[in-house]
């Protein structure tokens, strides 16, 4: 069952990133922040296939996949990630009628949420990368030993 609900929580991550730098692209003149905002949801999106397809292949049974299940745990790094990026994609999200040509055009959101938004996306990535290199390590060793 944990394994079937760490698939389906990156498969969400999956879908919310790739729809977060669709919204991205969409504002044309836009400052640093939403660059740094596009360059980290684009390597995150390659991380978290890298992840999905280690939780595809997985069985909830081997051991080395302790590190992917610590990833998923109730408010996790893929809860808060997934938090933060839902959370962007409704502030950029285009609205009906004139608001939505502005917001194609103007950047709206402030320097401390966008900060705090890659913050939250780089530990994420951190943990994601510490839970693979650990359960890849593992895995390894116990081929190694035996």
């Amino acid at each position: 069952m944990e394994a079937l609900a760490g698939a389906v929580s990156v498969v969400q991550l999956v879908e919310i990133t790739i729809k977060t730098i669709k919204y991205l692209y969409r504002v044309k003149e836009a400052s640093n922040e939403r660059t740094g905002l596009l360059r980290e949801a684009q390597t995150l999106l390659t991380l978290l296939l890298s992840l999905q397809a280690q939780v595809d292949k997985a069985k909830q049974s081997e051991a080395w996949f302790v590190g992917i299940k610590s990833l998923v745990i109730k408010n996790g790094p893929l809860d808060q990630l997934r938090d933060g990026l839902e959370n962007l994609t409704d502030k950029l999200k285009a609205e009906k009628g004139m608001k939505t040509t502005v917001r194609k055009f103007v950047w709206t959101l402030d320097k401390t949420y966008c900060e705090d938004l890659l913050q939250k996306i780089e530990r994420a990535k951190s943990s994601i990368n510490l839970a693979l290199q650990g359960d890849t390590l593992y895995a390894c060793i116990a081929v190694i030993g035996g």
